[in-house]
């Protein structure tokens, strides 16, 4: 299907904040329009604009060019190579993993909270890639323990979910904690790259709040059979918020926080499906999302569209997680669409992309892959199996040529699926 490639470009479009803000946000006469919301800047003496994640960077030079000079400074913390703001500051900071420099971003964005006084008003973006780009952990918990218990909890098949609530709890910005450290009123602007668009896993939930305790934490990583395998300083600030000397999270919205749901999941399939139509095909859009263990979801989406007839494009959206063993090179993406691969193999015509919308799959600089049945029959025995098993579906997509390399987009909605069926084989 020649214009499978013009859909996935039709989503990450549709996301892109450059085409979202300006559709979502304007200025009037002092009164900041958002959606159906209305916010008169002339009660509130500075305006902040503030922000974090994959998308942070030109959500800001949006907002710049809307809001202008009234704009009186802020923190924009991005993984982005760095461009020029007018109003704000440019911080650079690190992801998937947590750095020093995501420490010294979450340090500058505590210290502008904290400046900013009753009567101000900070609008903050926020985006996917927050959890790791702004990171000020619990005393003793040192970066480089944090940073051990992330990768733990990737690479062991932790939701984004569960991994979100172990660093809310070992953290001092994240479940809400940035929110108690200013006096000001603040408007959340949110691009969501999680399921059910969940506010309190979206980037660790900063701004909002964190209904998981220290006593659920630590009994998820111990069923998961993981608590023991953590650094001992993380052990023991769990057991230490588990007795209550730490004190929780926020269990309830912060008064004076309102947060605004702007970008998703369901926008980029929406512009795909539009896109599908437009070039006269039958699209079926699936709303459950894609989630849970990777295989298994590869098969369950495989059998949805085997029952298919031929000619339908079938779209799906969400997140897998993968329990990685091997020491290769992909992401879930790649790992997904191989497992597909597996599956299908020349039964039936087909044409899939499985890619995420930030452009960025797993420790790869791919967003994805394109296979077929043309491309299984490219395989060699064995070849997928193998693979599979090394976790290294990267270099199998390589050697085929079927890699989709976008570049970092500067947006982040999680992954799309867009399979178009053909004809039966004989």
């Amino acid at each position: 299907m020649p214009e499978l490639a013009a859909l996935f470009e039709a989503a990450v479009d549709a996301v892109m904040p450059q085409q979202m803000l300006p559709e979502r946000m304007q200025l009037h006469d002092g009164m900041l329009c958002i959606d159906d919301r209305e916010f008169d800047l002339e009660r509130y003496r500075r305006l902040y604009l503030c922000g974090a994640g994959k998308a942070a960077l030109p959500m800001a030079e949006a907002c710049e060019g809307i809001l202008g000079a009234r704009i009186a400074g802020g923190v924009i913390v991005t993984p982005e190579a760095e461009r020029p703001l007018r109003y704000c500051r440019y911080v650079h900071s690190t992801h998937p993993i947590p750095s020093e420099e995501s420490v010294a971003a979450a340090e500058q964005l505590m210290a502008q909270f904290a400046a900013a006084e009753e009567g101000d008003l900070i609008l903050f973006l926020l985006s996917g890639g927050t959890s790791a780009l702004i990171e000020k952990p619990q005393p003793p918990v040192t970066l480089e323990a944090m940073a051990e218990t992330t990768r733990l909890l990737l690479e062991n098949g932790c939701s984004i979910e569960e991994t979100n609530s172990v660093r809310k709890h070992l953290s001092m910005i994240k479940g809400g904690r940035l929110a108690q450290m200013t006096k000001a009123t603040v408007i959340v602007l949110v691009i969501s790259d999680v399921i059910g668009d969940d506010l309190e896993t979206i980037g660790s939930a900063p701004l909002y709040c964190d209904r998981s305790t220290y006593a659920g934490v630590t009994a998820m990583l111990k069923e998961k059979g993981l608590f023991e395998r953590l650094p001992a300083t993380v052990r023991d600030v769990l057991a230490e918020g588990e007795r209550g000397a730490i004190a929780e999270t926020p269990t309830e919205p912060l008064p004076g926080v309102t947060h605004l749901m702007i970008g998703s999941n369901k926008q980029a399939l929406e512009a795909a499906a539009a896109c599908g139509v437009e070039h006269g095909r039958d699209v079926r859009v699936v709303e459950t999302p894609i989630e849970g263990d990777v295989e298994a979801a590869a098969a369950a989406f495989c059998r949805r569209f085997e029952m298919l007839p031929p000619g339908t494009l079938l779209l799906q959206g969400g997140e897998t997680t993968v329990t990685v063993s091997g020491n290769g090179k992909g992401g879930r993406n790649q790992h997904f669409a191989l497992h597909c691969l597996k599956r299908l193999k020349t039964n039936i015509g087909y044409d899939i992309i499985c890619a995420g919308t930030d452009g960025i799959d797993g420790n790869s600089d791919a967003a994805g892959a394109r296979i077929s049945d043309a491309l299984y029959r490219q395989c060699t025995p064995g070849e997928i199996d193998d693979a599979l098993a090394r976790f290294d579906s990267n270099t199998f997509f390589a050697e085929k040529a079927a890699l989709i390399k976008t570049g970092y987009t500067g947006t982040n909605v999680m992954d799309v699926v867009l399979a178009y069926k053909g004809e039966e084989n004989g």
